[in-house]
């Protein structure tokens, strides 16, 4: 039964206080024997700069991974090929880069200028299950989110960075991770970033229930994941298609 984190860190304009912040995050998660955790959408940040996969401070994450055996996914404006995409990069127990997710949908006028969405998405086995990943403003496309779940994903992870300037009401933000789980059959965690302007409230949902939620605090939320039930819900309901 996987242990899943979320951190919900305040993200700062100065990349190595945001990679202390998430070398920190790894270690409380670690403590707690989570098998992954999660961070916001570009809590990798820096205004000055955009990051190659290959980057040094990237680096830095990576071997607290390996040091304590743990998967972790971030978000970082990465460039590949001279161009630039929103993603989301999911490091795995040995430190490895195990999969880079670029953002298909950003959110109109508010993302990096020179950012270019990405067009595609997979499911990526991992040694305690199958994830998907998505990026904030995806969550609004829920046949995307279905390939997934339809592809065998058992939990979908969308790091998130909610702006208050995106004018959505604060119902739809808290509605949609549960949505989206019952919808999938899947269980669906969101990580916020805590910071003045968004939202700042994250959530672990199983298809039926809410098992954890932090709202406006920087901190950390657990939830141990039964995939069987899973397996047994989509018996059950039979509605993914």
């Amino acid at each position: 039964m996987p242990k899943v984190a979320v951190a919900q860190i305040e993200v700062f304009d100065e990349v190595d206080k945001n990679i202390q912040k998430i070398v920190d995050f790894i270690e409380k998660a670690s403590a707690e024997n989570a098998d992954i955790v999660c961070f916001p959408e570009s809590c990798l940040w820096d205004e000055n700069t955009i990051f190659s996969a290959s980057s040094q401070k990237i680096k830095v994450i990576q071997d607290k991974c390996k040091e304590k055996s743990i998967y972790c996914i971030f978000g970082v404006h990465l460039e590949e090929d001279k161009k630039v995409f929103n993603s989301a990069v999911l490091v795995n127990r040995l430190g490895e880069i195990q999969h880079i997710y670029k953002k298909n949908h950003p959110f109109p006028g508010l993302d990096l200028k020179q950012t270019i969405p990405g067009n595609h998405n997979k499911v990526i086995d991992t040694d305690f299950g199958k994830i998907g990943i998505i990026i904030c403003w995806d969550f609004a496309f829920q046949e995307d989110i279905k390939k997934l779940s339809k592809a065998g994903a058992q939990i979908i992870f969308c790091p998130a960075y909610l702006l208050n300037e995106a004018k959505i009401s604060g119902d739809v933000f808290r509605s949609f991770p549960i949505t989206r789980a019952f919808e999938n059959l899947s269980y669906f965690v969101t990580c916020d970033a805590f910071t003045d302007e968004t939202f700042s409230q994250s959530f672990i949902c199983s298809p039926l229930k809410v098992l954890n939620k932090i709202e406006n605090i920087e901190g950390i939320i657990f939830a141990d994941l039964d995939l069987n039930e899973i397996d047994t819900l989509r018996k059950t309901y039979n509605c993914l298609g």
